[in-house]
Order: structure tokens, then C-alpha cells, then sequence
């Protein structure tokens, strides 16, 4: 769960370029906990569409084309000043599931993975 002193409505104050990528409000809930041996910090990912149509609108018919973007804040965080924002890549084919749901499981490890990347570079 995200500290209290983090409130994901002011990410689009804090954070450039976070209104690109997520054009909805995050809430705490869609925040998840980064541990390795302690906790990281904590991040939310959504994989990006591959197109966008004629008025700059995703086109949701062009279907996911492998990129997820995520947002990252380490702990201890008191604010979102030190959010980052991170790009992964994973194979276009399992971001969705047979059924057309996203595969969030796997989104999150690629997610994961580009946080993880970063945070050793």
C-alpha cells in the first residue's frame, strides 16, 4: 500500500510527461510494492497501444504493441519528486491473454524488470 504522504492525483503536477502516458487517474490501489530483499518502492504499469488515430487518440484497433510504461517512486518516498517514469519492452504477443484481457502478470514483470534495470544503472 502507498504512504499516505503519496497521493497519485498529484502526479500529474509532479511528474512530466505522466499525462502522455496515463491518460486516467492512478489510485493507491493501483500501486504495487517493488521488494527484492526490502522494499523498493512502489509502481503502477499499463502497456501502450500501438497506434494513434486521426484526432490523437489511442487506436485501440491497432491493438498493443509490446511497450509498457510504468511509474516508479523508491522508498522511503514523501513525495512524488523523485518518481520516475520507465519504459520496458515485452513480447507483443503476451501482453493480452487468449480471452483479450491483459495479461497483467506479465505486464508487471516486464514492468519489474525495467524498474529493476534502472535502479542498477
Amino acid at each position: 500500500m502507498l504512504p499516505a504522504s503519496l497521493d497519485p492525483t498529484d502526479l500529474a503536477t509532479e511528474l512530466p510527461r505522466f499525462r502522455h502516458y496515463f491518460r486516467y487517474p492512478l489510485h493507491a490501489r493501483d500501486f504495487h510494492p517493488l521488494r527484492r530483499d526490502r522494499l523498493l518502492g512502489y509502481y503502477s504499469a499499463k502497456p501502450l497501444y500501438g497506434r494513434l488515430g486521426a484526432q490523437g487518440r489511442v487506436d485501440r484497433s491497432a491493438g498493443f504493441n509490446g511497450e509498457v510504461v510504468a511509474v516508479f517512486v523508491p522508498s522511503p518516498a514523501r513525495s512524488w519528486r523523485s518518481a520516475r517514469l520507465l519504459q520496458a519492452r515485452m513480447p507483443r504477443a503476451s501482453v493480452a491473454r487468449a480471452d483479450g484481457r491483459r495479461d497483467w502478470p506479465a505486464i508487471n514483470v516486464a514492468a519489474e524488470r525495467a524498474i529493476l534495470e534502472a535502479l542498477r544503472a
